[in-house]
């Protein structure tokens, strides 16, 4: 349980990143007769490199706030935002682009 006290998934993406490694980790560990492993990992390498381009993209932002009678004394506030690099730009697209294709190639095997 020492692993699982670790995982924080206090926002989205590091859910849809877990859940890409889950998704990596079936396709090799199990075998399915109705989805075919390619498209699974494929599927999963997508929210990983989602989860990857957001985890890039959060930068923390700061400011003073300063003393107020209603509010009280000055304080130092800190806060989490998401800006987007190039960078993470370009491995959101892929990361789109992966699960989209592969997300759609499941559901045509399905059918």
């Amino acid at each position: 349980m020492a692993f699982t006290d670790n995982i924080k998934l206090d926002s989205w993406w590091k859910a849809v990143f877990y859940l890409g490694v889950a998704g990596i980790a079936c396709s090799f560990l199990y075998h399915p007769e109705f989805i075919e492993q390619k498209h699974l990992f494929g599927l999963g390498l997508g929210l990983v490199i989602i989860g990857i381009a957001y985890w890039i993209a959060e930068k923390d932002q700061s400011a003073i706030k300063p003393p107020n009678a209603y509010t009280g004394p000055a304080a130092f506030m800190t806060w989490k935002v998401i800006k987007h690099t190039p960078v993470s730009i370009i491995l959101l697209l892929i990361g789109l682009g992966l699960f989209g294709l592969f997300g759609v190639l499941i559901v045509k095997n399905l059918i």
